[in-house]
């Protein structure tokens, strides 16, 4: 299989309803005024959405979830398709022709297969469609328009799901936007959360987030502890007072965390043993949840390789929706660099 193209990727559609002299052109709808950008309240849900598509079967959950959140958060919703070349991809899963033989014509093909899946009609939308590597082209254009959040679909065990697959880890690792993994149906708002953590000041970033993005949540908090030879430790004498420990532990990390008014209230917590996953995984099981939360540090390469691959097992696990949230700020309380 031919290597993936590496180049910057290429633009195609129709003109912004923003000129500008540089960047990509964009397809939109919308009645937004000014070119400035205004700086997100500190706690407050995204003011940009990005949806990545691929107008497959996978993506529709998301498309509706991403609609949703557009809607309620009174937010811009961006939505992202990547045209593969000819080069990264079998010709059955490229449009005809190579890239430069991209006009008008198929622009509006796959712009009209967006709107028509669209679950109602969404004032403020922004339609990109770009030549490129997809985990590429979607990074981009979430720095590009300055978007707090991408959603994208799970997949299944088909070969295409494969591809979308790698795409989201891909994203997991390299990104720096807040992730949202849409695994079921949009019925409702997200109101059942589960958050996990490890007591670091991310996580509590990631319980944070969540607490201001949703109306009014009912959170589970959930540490988990994979402890060695934990039968013989528990069972020596020290599992109460271990376990006493921890809860003290975690209800403190709680009680440090800057919540809205009220929230304080629904969140209860739960110690659990295993690996991440595995408890996350399992809560989200035997309990009717609807997002599992989890906070990640934006940095380094190695960092990514190392967190990527623990939050790529959480995302195949855990049944629920997932909602990966990025922490930028937090570098420099870390003093670790990007």
């Amino acid at each position: 299989m031919a290597a993936p193209d590496r180049r910057a990727p290429h633009p195609v559609g129709a003109a912004d309803r923003h000129p500008r002299r540089h960047g990509p052109h964009r397809t939109a709808t919308g009645t937004g005024e000014g070119t400035a950008v205004t700086p997100p309240v500190p706690g407050a849900p995204p003011r940009r959405i990005l949806l990545a598509t691929d107008l497959s079967a996978d993506c529709d959950r998301a498309l509706d979830r991403a609609v949703s959140l557009a809607r309620r958060w009174n937010a811009t919703l961006h939505i992202v398709h990547a045209l593969q070349s000819s080069d990264a991809a079998p010709a059955w899963w490229t449009l005809e022709g190579s890239p430069t033989d991209v006009d008008a014509e198929q622009v509006q093909l796959v712009e009209h297969g967006i709107r028509r899946d669209l679950p109602e009609p969404i004032e403020d939308l922004a339609i990109h469609i770009e030549v490129g590597n997809p985990s590429d082209v979607i990074a981009h254009t979430a720095v590009r328009e300055d978007c707090g959040l991408i959603v994208v679909g799970a997949s299944g065990p088909s070969f295409a799901s494969f591809i979308s697959r790698t795409i989201t880890e891909r994203l997991l690792r390299r990104s720096g936007c807040s992730l949202l993994i849409v695994k079921n149906r949009a019925r409702s708002p997200y109101r059942r959360l589960v958050v996990g953590t490890d007591l670091t000041p991310e996580s509590r970033h990631g319980l944070e987030t969540a607490a201001a993005w949703f109306d009014k949540p009912d959170v589970t908090l959930i540490h988990a502890l994979d402890i060695p030879y934990r039968s013989m430790f528990m069972t020596s004498g020290n599992g109460d007072a271990f376990e006493h420990m921890e809860q003290e532990t975690l209800t403190r990390f709680l009680d440090s965390a800057t919540l809205p008014a009220g929230a304080r209230e629904r969140i209860h917590t739960v110690l659990a043993y295993g690996y991440p996953e595995t408890a996350l995984g399992g809560y989200g099981r035997t309990h009717d949840t609807d997002l599992t939360v989890i906070g990640t540090l934006t940095r380094g390469p190695i960092f990514h390789l190392l967190a990527g691959s623990t939050a790529a097992r959480i995302v195949q696990t855990v049944p629920t929706d997932i909602l990966v949230v990025r922490n930028a700020l937090g570098m420099a309380e870390s003093g670790t660099g990007g």
